[in-house]
């Protein structure tokens, strides 16, 4: 029961700390930035489709990547452990059939699927 109440809690606080960033936002008293980052990091560090979204829009918007990117080099261990989560996947591009390094010639790589006759 009370690992149930443990997401509630922290969802709630986001929401909380997100609302008070942005009714404070435009006050001459620059609290309303980061209470919203922190009702963020609050939601990207419990919520998996959250990381998928941000990831997504990280893959797009390479000036948003490169700013977040240099927030995960500057910020404290567990705020950047909570963003290099979000970093977007590396493609890699097909590799020929030839010689793979460490490979056998003709040996399949991980997650390729062998070719039907």
């Amino acid at each position: 029961m009370g690992r149930k109440l443990v997401p509630i809690f922290v969802w709630s606080a986001a929401v909380v700390l997100i609302v008070f960033g942005l009714l404070t936002i435009w006050l001459p008293i620059p609290t309303g930035v980061p209470l919203i980052a922190g009702g963020a990091f609050l939601i990207l560090g419990t919520s998996r489709q959250a990381v998928r979204w941000l990831r997504a829009r990280r893959r797009r918007n390479l000036d948003l990547n490169r700013l977040i990117s240099g927030l995960e080099d500057r910020a404290p261990t567990p705020v950047a452990e909570v963003l290099r989560r979000s970093r977007p996947r590396l493609s890699r591009p097909p590799i020929g059939r030839g010689l793979r390094p460490g490979g056998a010639e003709g040996e399949l790589s991980l997650g390729e699927r062998p070719k039907s006759p």
